[in-house]
């Protein structure tokens, strides 16, 4: 069997084709060889979901439609296997040829043009004297107590620097990053340690670490690259959770009710709840349930949770509320159904968080079968 013709196998399984038991097991079997081959099935899907958007646009070529004809004579497929195909045609042969298209296009009819732009980088600063600094991309320069300077950086980020080497200086002083929704916001701490503050999220900390730890408080989502101290232990304290490392690179979100997630992209983390205590490796995701203080941990493709620090939204078999939920903080929005049971739509992707919104509805539309509208800053979700 060719790759074309795995690629087909794999996509028949996920849409629910009809396949014999022999290559059920054999599907399964190879997705659970490695945890590559489960990224690479998740690829797949997102990859025939852009293929399948561009078809309805215009971007499949006639070398990719004859191909998949081809196939689909041979196997005698289905009406959805033959789309199926056709995608995996156009993923093989993207970029070239000339294109074809008999469908028609919708747009997504909004209220008004440009009504719900995406985020950018803006965030509120708490001093400790009580003063609100606005951030954005303007350089600033200012000073804490305890000789802490706090540079703005035109990149959207805000850097302390510690002006004296010595030790002590009296009382911990706190500062506070706000994020509101529509934004993200960079910070350098005193010690190099960096965070990344996603939308509706707010980082408490000090302006200079003192103690056998280097504590912060988070609510919401942040990123963080922590830098290595091995006698002093970077804690995030999350809803009851906290989440230890040394030197390494992770995510922590709480936004979930009575839910906090850890991923750990470099390096090794403990995540400790009180009762329970877990060390993650690269790739793994703990899931700490606060109400019950269990803690699941599990092998995991991180795309999926660091893709807004790359300037993605990534889905794998999501609802279509929890990717609603996260266009909505970005877009500094807000949604309705016109039905409930439209949430629990499933569907895989990835779109750019800097794209316009009708782009990404009219993924979205395209994905689902659905029909998105905005009204103001609402966008509404119905049957089509």
């Amino acid at each position: 069997m060719n790759q074309e013709e795995w690629n087909i196998r794999l996509l028949e399984y996920w849409q629910g084709e009809l396949l014999s038991s022999e290559e059920v097991r054999e599907v399964e079997s190879w997705l659970g060889e490695k945890v590559e081959n489960r990224w690479y099935f998740e690829d797949l899907q997102r990859e025939f979901l852009r293929q399948r958007w561009a078809m309805r646009e215009g971007l499949i070529s006639r070398k990719g439609e004859r191909r998949f004809r081809r196939v689909a004579r041979k196997r005698a497929m289905s009406r959805r296997a033959v789309a199926v195909a056709a995608c995996v045609s156009a993923l093989l042969l993207a970029g070239g040829g000339y294109y074809w298209w008999t469908g028609e296009v919708r747009d997504v009819p909004l209220a008004e043009s440009g009504v719900i732009h995406h985020g950018s980088s803006k965030a509120r600063l708490f001093l400790s004297t009580g003063d609100v600094v606005e951030l954005g991309k303007e350089r600033k320069s200012l000073r804490e107590q305890q000789a802490v300077a706090i540079d703005v950086e035109q990149e959207g980020m805000v850097a302390y620097r510690d002006l004296v080497m010595a030790g002590e200086t009296g009382n911990v002083v706190y500062n506070k990053l706000v994020v509101n929704r529509g934004g993200e916001y960079r910070i350098v701490l005193a010690d190099g340690s960096e965070g990344w503050g996603n939308s509706e999220s707010e980082l408490v900390y000090p302006v200079r670490f003192a103690g056998e730890k280097r504590v912060v408080r988070l609510k919401g989502e942040a990123y963080f690259k922590v830098q290595a101290d091995a006698d002093h232990p970077f804690v995030v304290e999350a809803n009851g959770v906290e989440v230890a490392a040394v030197g390494t690179e992770f995510n922590v979100n709480s936004r979930k009710e009575k839910i906090v997630e850890s991923v750990l992209v470099k390096g090794r983390v403990g995540v400790e709840n009180g009762i329970r205590q877990v060390m993650l490796t690269p790739n793994q995701l703990a899931v700490c349930d606060v109400e019950t203080n269990g803690i699941v941990v599990k092998e995991v493709d991180i795309r999926k949770y660091i893709d807004w620090t790359n300037g993605d939204f990534v889905f794998s078999d999501d609802r279509l509320e929890d990717v609603m939920n996260k266009l909505v903080l970005w877009y500094d929005c807000d949604v309705v159904y016109a039905d409930e049971e439209l949430k629990e739509i499933r569907l895989s992707g990835d779109m750019k968080r800097y794209g316009e919104v009708e782009e990404f509805l009219h993924f979205l539309e395209i994905s689902t079968g659905t029909r998105f509208s905005v009204k103001n800053k609402t966008i509404v979700v119905s049957i089509k």
